[in-house]
């Protein structure tokens, strides 16, 4: 076999791996998807904060999710510097991210409008710290190239697993409050396309 033909052969390989690859691969859709989480504090008062911009794929199986911590939305800008300075230390860490495994062809071979709830373990990564936790998922196929996901009960973001409590604690001795719950709860709707 010549070098031509050698080339050749190895350029088409390439080629065809690579639209498997890109094929294979699933776009979180930022602009229809959603993450929320709430903060209790005096134990009567939450509220619902928000981050703007949320990032991932799905390749193969495998989820990867990333928010910019500078996305955080509070509706309260001066609480958004404090809690990105005390809590998420975005100097330091300005990415807050996820991993899961989904079975790729379960899903792909759904019918679109179909339904499906997934237990699913996710591995949350916040300030250094990673925690892998359960979450219930609800997935639908809304068309040939887009899946839904949706939390159908919210994820307890543990904040002393994370290291996040002496972070709380400034925060509310700086608002003067009595007390800001530990425990966080976190839900998200995400739309992936390809």
């Amino acid at each position: 076999m010549s070098l031509k033909h050698i080339f050749l052969a190895s350029a088409a390989t390439t080629v065809f791996l690579s639209s498997n690859v890109l094929a294979d691969t699933w776009q979180l859709d930022s602009d229809n998807s959603v993450l929320n989480f709430v903060s209790v504090k005096n134990d009567h008062v939450d509220e619902i904060h928000r981050f703007t911009d949320v990032q991932g794929e799905w390749v193969d199986g495998k989820v990867s999710i990333e928010i910019p911590v500078t996305s955080l939305d509070t509706q309260i800008p001066i609480r958004n510097e404090r809690m990105l300075k005390h809590l998420f230390n975005a100097e330091d860490y300005s990415i807050v991210s996820a991993a899961a495994s989904l079975e790729e062809k379960l899903l792909t071979e759904m019918p679109v409008g179909e339904t499906l709830p997934l237990m699913v373990d996710i591995t949350v990564f916040i300030a250094g710290k990673s925690e892998t936790m359960q979450s219930s998922l609800q997935v639908t196929r809304l068309g040939t190239d887009r899946f839904l996901a949706t939390t159908t009960h919210p994820i307890n973001i543990d904040t002393k697993a994370f290291g996040l409590v002496a972070g709380i604690e400034q925060l509310r001795e700086i608002a003067g409050l009595q007390r800001i719950d530990y425990n966080v709860p976190v839900t998200f709707s995400v739309q992936f396309t390809r």
